[in-house]
């Protein structure tokens, strides 16, 4: 059953690239959509850059299964590809997954019905690669026909909507006559899958012995009742045109409520935690009295509330350590520069979050200026865009480099210039002149410090 799922799970993903798919390869179609019950996913690990974990709506919570070689015990996965340095970093190769349960059906004359259900992890290109994170939940069906005819299935992922009725075919006879394949997913922020079909997540009936080994919610090496299938059916059902003989005794009727499933329960004090940067941005200014520039940094990351979080990278050791918790989600660190460290600022810091178990992961977060747009205004009279914008970097010219802010319309650029106080810049533009045919519906300025702002003209 494992090894038969693996092939029937990866072999088409690294075809067709993990974008949407949907794959209908009969007539006579008429397939409803489910109602998924997936509820949440968690933080965005920086190892592996995916969701932490996956919960439906019974309350069961599953993180990426990865124990083992990835062809045999709890969990199967690609094995990590050496050379390949995201391989490498992740812990898996092309594929890994949150949870799978799958079925096949024995059909006369050494035919074969199978059902695959999976909540998975791939890259857009196949093999893994940075920034190609892509995750989605699977729905197939494959049936050889022995004869023309409609045929209809149920599996326990159908639309409660309408009383979960089945799929109908009109089929032709032949392999894999009925070959179906619905993925629903997407790339970050990984909220595509929570409105699919697949979910909550099929688990061990715990009614029937043997129980799921512990922290696991099946055995992918031993087929196994279940529950959590819409409309209580946990099976696997075909019906097929009255007299086609499906099981070989004549009947036309095939049914399994046998699965096959993995799936890790997350541990999150043993798991190393999820990081999300929100916001890391600096205000530094220059004492014109003095000539002193101090500066202080802000920092923003969600993290696990269990976890305990600091920061490193400031160049003033003292202003090093604990993030402070909000009570909600996020975790909050100011650091003070004096004016000894007030000119050097950093590119990145890093964020260290621990689990309750000694569990860590580090996430590098980049350090920008704030910039705000303050003023973009048409006049209709002459055909000039204003735009005021302003930095948090206020630093004299005198001690250091200013930032320099840019002007984006739609694909033309323009430089601001600095006018004021420290940190005020503008710049005018006569739309015709750039051939700018009508004035924008928003503006973009950045800055040379990384940080970005973006708003509409005012009417």
């Amino acid at each position: 059953m494992k090894l038969f799922k693996i092939k029937e799970i990866t072999d088409i993903g690294k075809k067709v690239g993990f974008a949407f798919v949907f794959v209908v390869a009969m007539m006579g179609l008429s397939m409803p959509s489910a109602n998924a019950a997936l509820t949440g996913k968690g933080l965005i690990s920086p190892k592996n850059h995916f969701p932490t974990w996956f919960s439906d709506s019974n309350s069961i919570a599953l993180q990426l299964c990865l124990d083992g070689d990835g062809a045999t015990g709890m969990c199967f996965f690609d094995p990590v590809i050496p050379g390949n340095a995201t391989s490498v970093a992740t812990g898996f190769g092309a594929e890994a997954f949150w949870w799978s349960a799958d079925a096949t059906l024995a059909l006369a004359g050494g035919s074969n019905a199978i059902l695959v259900l999976a909540l998975e992890a791939a890259y857009g290109a196949g093999d893994p690669a940075p920034n190609d994170q892509f995750a989605f939940g699977r729905v197939r069906i494959r049936i050889d026909i022995p004869a023309d005819g409609e045929y209809k299935i149920w599996h326990p992922f159908l639309n409660e909507a309408d009383g979960c009725l089945p799929e109908v075919y009109n089929a032709t006879a032949g392999t894999r006559a009925i070959n179906v394949t619905r993925d629903t997913g997407g790339t970050a922020p990984f909220e595509t899958m929570l409105s699919g079909e697949v979910g909550p997540f099929l688990i061990w009936d715990p009614a029937i012995a043997p129980a799921a080994p512990v922290g696991y919610v099946g055995d992918p090496n031993v087929p196994h009742e279940v529950i959590g299938g819409h409309c209580d059916i946990n099976y696997f059902k075909i019906e097929g045109p009255v007299g086609v003989n499906l099981d070989g005794n004549g009947n036309n009727v095939v049914e399994t409520n046998l699965f096959s499933v993995q799936g890790k329960i997350y541990d999150e004090a043993n798991v190393p935690p999820g990081i999300e940067p929100v916001r890391t941005t600096y205000f530094r200014t220059t004492n014109v009295g003095n000539g002193f520039t101090t500066a202080r940094i802000n920092t923003w990351v969600k993290a696990p509330v269990t976890a305990t979080v600091a920061i490193s990278g400031v160049p003033q050791g003292n202003q090093n350590g604990s993030m402070v918790f909000d009570g909600e989600n996020t975790f909050f660190k100011r650091s003070a520069l004096n004016r000894t460290f007030g000119t050097s600022i950093p590119d990145q810091l890093t964020v260290t979050a621990t689990s309750a178990g000694g569990q860590t992961n580090e996430q590098l977060v980049n350090v920008v200026d704030q910039v705000n747009i303050t003023q973009a205004t048409w006049t209709s009279a002459t055909d000039t865009l204003k735009v005021v914008a302003t930095s948090s970097d206020r630093i004299s010219p005198t001690v250091g480099p200013a930032p320099e802010l840019t002007l984006h319309i739609g694909s033309k650029s323009f430089p601001m210039t600095q006018v004021g106080a420290l940190g005020r810049y503008e710049v005018s533009v006569l739309l015709a002149g750039e051939g700018l045919l009508a004035p924008p519906a928003r503006v973009t300025v950045t800055s040379s410090q990384g940080g970005s702002d973006t708003e509409g003209i005012a009417d």
